[in-house]
């Protein structure tokens, strides 16, 4: 990993005002072309791995807005006119992505580009990659997933029950092709690992513009953050995230997997935004929650219950 490397951060004041977002998108991306932080090849296949891991809607927290990702392609073809863009997304147990792309709008928003596909990864052709990882032995993945010459990752800014954070790293977990990945859950950091360890994506980008708190990552509570996060590394982009989240890197431990794993010691340097003026404490267990805990645990509830009931 570069000492260099780049995080940017860009606060939308308006969450409505799709000008704005684009704006920011726009800006954050030129300023990382313009350190050299962007090296697409040309006429290259790149591929967009984005969150959707359900049938809702942005709003809710828990997937990408696709207009983040059609901004991002707006400005991938104004800058480097690529061959093709694929935007895939693979079934999930209680996912067909089919069905999302066209519930939630992403067909009908890319319709209008000829050179841009939605792809299933669940169906494409696999590869086998053999990998003896932390979890798999080897994996069949997405030949277009793997044989693209770009992949770009874009994460929601949300919590997981499991992990602490869904951003980059857990994104990537949904790019096994299989359907059924419950299973996985008992070993999900090394899982996620796995599938980083794969490929790990070239250019990061979190949508933080309604985040999501408590029992992430598809069941927590709205966030409004009104953030555009992007990172030219994985490990970065999740730990200025978990900052952001106010959380502790160091306790993430995926985050930690992957950084043994590629002997990375994680510096980097962030432009736009501080961090420390955008960090906001997100919970993992909303405060309703608590209360009761606190409330169903405590002896002298108990003992009055108690005797109320004889």
């Amino acid at each position: 990993m570069n000492t260099n490397d780049l995080v940017g951060i860009s606060e939308i004041k308006n969450l409505k005002n799709r000008k704005e977002i684009k704006n920011s998108i726009f800006n954050l991306l030129d300023e990382m072309k313009k350190r050299d932080h962007i090296k697409i090849p040309i006429n290259s296949k790149i591929f967009i791995k984005p969150n959707i891991c359900l049938v809702k809607c942005c709003e809710s927290g828990t997937t990408v807005d696709p207009f983040i990702v059609k901004f991002l392609v707006d400005w991938l073809i104004e800058n480097y006119n690529p061959q093709k863009i694929i935007i895939g997304e693979a079934d999930a147990t209680q996912l067909n992505i089919d069905i999302a792309f066209k519930v939630l709008g992403w067909e009908y928003i890319f319709s209008e580009y000829s050179n841009v596909q939605l792809l299933n990864l669940s169906k494409d052709d696999n590869v086998k990659i053999n990998l003896n990882g932390l979890y798999f032995e080897n994996l069949d993945m997405s030949k277009t997933y793997m044989e693209s010459d770009y992949l770009i990752s874009v994460g929601k800014l949300k919590t997981h029950t499991i992990t602490g954070i869904t951003c980059i790293l857990k994104n990537q977990y949904g790019a096994n092709p299989i359907k059924y990945k419950a299973p996985y859950h008992k070993h999900l950091d090394e899982v996620i690992c796995d599938l980083n360890m794969v490929r790990m994506p070239d250019l990061c980008l979190v949508d933080g513009i309604i985040g999501m708190e408590g029992k992430g990552p598809v069941s927590g509570i709205p966030k409004p953050m009104g953030l555009i996060i992007i990172g030219d590394n994985v490990l970065v982009t999740d730990h200025a995230c978990a900052k952001i989240m106010g959380f502790k890197p160091d306790k993430i431990t995926h985050l930690k997997l992957i950084a043994k794993e590629t002997n990375s010691k994680i510096s980097y340097e962030t432009f736009g935004e501080d961090i420390k003026t955008v960090q906001t404490n997100f919970e993992l267990i909303s405060s309703w929650e608590n209360i009761l805990g606190s409330l169903y645990n405590n002896k002298a509830i108990k003992k009055i219950m108690a005797v109320i009931r004889t």
